[in-house]
Formats: structure tokens, C-alpha cells, sequence
């Protein structure tokens, strides 16, 4: 049965995951985004947006999810129209790859009206021109891992490579989100654009440990590795009481700690739930107490699915 309306989900992600920028990143259960899409007889897109999130594009002009929409609707050429409900959950400018999880949903949502859906896979491009769209960026490391689930590594952009990373099941991840934005565009722009050599052998040194220390489960290789020792110091004064909130984490004991994605919010890595609780109520204190400002919690062991479809209706 060809469906008439579809429902479908996209996970947040944390990239970077510390060294690892723009090549590593990794999928959680919440939060995340949602998107309806029924058939319309009449060609194009329809589209709106409910949020309770503030400085969402209403306008589909300037919205991700309808550019990735109307993307495909041009590409594929339909012989239906769509019309599409974002269900705007995660905050923009967030670090939690906001933009990354309304293009996949969109795509999403828009491949399974079509009479021969495409192969999840065929789906990355999309969502790739949507980061683009939104970012000025074209970066895979929260695109991947919302779409397909799991960790990915993004090996190669050209040609485009995304390789899954295992990650140990007993491993937790907790992302703090200060109510802060930080917008992944004035992010990339005080990056620094040469390096030395030697903090780039010991980005790549981390990067490596990073991924054997998270496949085995192996604690210590985690802990020596999650060191970003190049965009994090950039990035750490755009997202205030960072310093302090770091300390925080790793003395309650957690594994890791750096800035998921962009920020800024900031992430940990922590060997059991118990632990990520503790941790996490230690990273809320000091961004109130550096800061004077609250956060939301996110608390999750790795998504193995990704993105997915909520409910179907067939015509």
C-alpha cells in the first residue's frame, strides 16, 4: 500500500565528540525532532511549523526542513504535492545538530510518500544540502548519525565516506544545554585557520583513541583521549562558566567532557546511568553558579536506530 501520510522522528546528535571535528559524532534517544507529511493533490510544498522553540523559521523560504522538502520534490518530481508539519522540539543554535535533525526528518518523511522510497543511505545528500542551507557548511557528522543511528566517522568528504563506529553498550551520554545559543555559523567563524603540526599529530593521536577507547569500553583510552586541544580553547569563550563546568564533570567522575558540537552545550561521557546522574547534576550546579543560568538535561546511552518512522497511514 503506497502511504498517505507518515510520521517520523530524527534523534539529536553530539559531534566532535572532542577531537573529532566535523568527522566524528554519535546519535541520543531525546531530544529530538518530528515531522507529519500527508500527500496533496496539488504540487509543492505546503508547510508550517509547530514549536515552542523561539527563532524557528515560520517562512518555508528559510526554513531547513522545507528546503530539504522542496529539494527533493524538484529532484524526484512527484506526481503529488506534500504538505508538512515540523514539530520543532530541540532549540537552534544548541549544539545538539538541530538543523541536521529537521532536514533528516523532512527527508525522511518525504521519501516514504514516494510510490519507490528511496534507500536510507540515498537520503544523506539531502540532508547534507540542508546543513549546507542552514550552516553554511556542508558537515556530516550530525547528518550521519541522526539518519543512520549509532556512531559514525566521517572518513572522507570527497568522495563522501561515513564509516559506524561501535560503541560500547555500557557507555552513557549526557549533553547539558545552558540556555545560551550559540549559532554554528559565528561558531566556525573564529576557528582557527592554520594549526601547528604538532597539535595536529596529537588531534589526530586523540581522534584514533578515541575511537578504539569508545569501541572497547576501554575507560582509561577514553579519558586520555577526549582532549580537543584545537577548537575547543576557541570555541570554550563563546559559552559561558565552560571552564568551571568541565571541571565539574570530570571530578564528579566522568570519562570525558567537551563542547557538543558548536555548543554550547557540553557533553559527557560516563561508565553507568548512576554515574550519569551524579555527573550531570554537577555539571548543572556550576553552569548556575559560573553562569547564573539554567540548563536542561539529557541523559541517554547510545541510539542505535536513528531516524525512524513514527506511524504510517496508507492511502
Amino acid at each position: 500500500m503506497i502511504p498517505r501520510s507518515v510520521k517520523t522522528f530524527a534523534p539529536a546528535t553530539i559531534s566532535n565528540l572532542g577531537p573529532g571535528f566535523d568527522v566524528l559524532g554519535v546519535a541520543v534517544h531525546a531530544p529530538g525532532d518530528f515531522v507529519l507529511a500527508s500527500r496533496q493533490k496539488e504540487r509543492g510544498l505546503s508547510f508550517s511549523v509547530k514549536t515552542d522553540q523561539t527563532h524557528v523559521p515560520q517562512d518555508p523560504e528559510r526554513n531547513v526542513a522545507a528546503y530539504v522538502a522542496q529539494l527533493m520534490l524538484r529532484e524526484l518530481k512527484p506526481s503529488f504535492g506534500v504538505q508538512m508539519i515540523l514539530q520543532k522540539s530541540m532549540p537552534i543554535g544548541s549544539g545538539l545538530g538541530s538543523s541536521a535533525a529537521s532536514s533528516v526528518a523532512a527527508a525522511m518523511a518525504v521519501n516514504e510518500l514516494l510510490p519507490k522510497p528511496l534507500k536510507k543511505s540515498k537520503l544523506l545528500r539531502f540532508a547534507l544540502e540542508g546543513e549546507l542551507f542552514a550552516c553554511g557548511s556542508l558537515h556530516a557528522d550530525n547528518a550521519a548519525p541522526s539518519l543512520f543511528g549509532g556512531g559514525c566517522l566521517i572518513r572522507s568528504y570527497d568522495p563522501l565516506d561515513v564509516v559506524p563506529i561501535t560503541i560500547d553498550s555500557s557507555l552513557v551520554w549526557i549533553v547539558v544545554h545552558p540556555h545560551v545559543v550559540v549559532l554554528t555559523k559565528k561558531a566556525r567563524a573564529i576557528l582557527p585557520r592554520s594549526i601547528p603540526l604538532c597539535s595536529a599529530v596529537r588531534q589526530w593521536g586523540n581522534v584514533a583513541g578515541l575511537v578504539l577507547g569508545l569501541a572497547r569500553g576501554d575507560r582509561d583510552l577514553i579519558k586520555r583521549s577526549v582532549e580537543d586541544v584545537i577548537m575547543e580553547p576557541a570555541r570554550a569563550r563563546l559559552i559561558p562558566g565552560f571552564d568551571d563546568v568541565k571541571r565539574a564533570a570530570l571530578k564528579a567522575g566522568a570519562l570525558g567532557c567537551s563542547i557538543s558540537g558548536s555548543g554550547p552545550s557540553v557533553f559527557s561521557i560516563a561508565p553507568s546511568m548512576r554515574a550519569a546522574r551524579i555527573i550531570s547534576t554537577a555539571m548543572t550546579t556550576s553552569f548556575r553558579r559560573a553562569a547564573g543560568v539554567s540548563s536542561d538535561v539529557f541523559i541517554s546511552r547510545t541510539n542505535l536506530c536513528g531516524a525512524n518512522v513514527v506511524w504510517r497511514k496508507d492511502a
